[in-house]
């Protein structure tokens, strides 16, 4: 009987161990924000802006961008991915940019203390193509790689300039 009563204490303090690590997994928080944003331009041309977001802890630890422009016209589409190259020069590194009948898809991966800059190209004109790569607007929103955030301030920023988080 003795040996029983000693197992006891063993047993609920495993029990509670055992509960402790079942409430950390269930509590534990996503490690990045996905948001997204489209906005279409005169002459029936759309951005839609994809960022998955990755934080550790109170950090931004890595930004992945994935940016379609669907343009009306496939005449304009080597001129503006050409554009659209010095746009991303800023970074240091190739952006990854490929075509798709009508479309133009950048896709930036930002991991090592680098700046990258959202919202940050708009398109004057119908018949001649004006690309702006916009960096000083009040529109732009910069993030950086290792600058403090926690997720709800990350989300806060991203909503107020008109993204659409989860």
């Amino acid at each position: 009987m003795s040996t029983r009563k000693s197992l006891v204490f063993p047993f609920i303090i495993t029990l509670i161990i055992l509960g402790i690590i079942v409430y950390l997994f269930m509590n534990v928080k996503q490690p990045y924000v996905e948001c997204d944003k489209t906005t279409t331009f005169d002459g029936n041309i759309k951005i839609s802006e994809s960022l998955k977001t990755t934080l550790n802890g109170n950090k931004i630890d890595k930004l992945e961008l994935i940016k379609v422009i669907t343009l009306n016209d496939t005449k304009h589409i080597n001129s503006v991915k050409n554009s659209l190259k010095d746009a991303y020069k800023y970074l240091g590194k190739d952006a990854k940019i490929s075509t798709d009948d009508n479309k133009i898809i950048i896709k930036v991966v930002v991991d090592d203390n680098e700046t990258i800059l959202l919202n940050n190209i708009s398109f004057n004109g119908e018949n001649s193509l004006e690309i702006e790569n916009n960096t000083k607007s009040s529109n732009v929103v910069s993030l950086k790689v290792n600058e403090n955030y926690t997720e709800g301030e990350l989300i806060t920023r991203l909503r107020n300039n008109g993204y659409a988080c989860r």
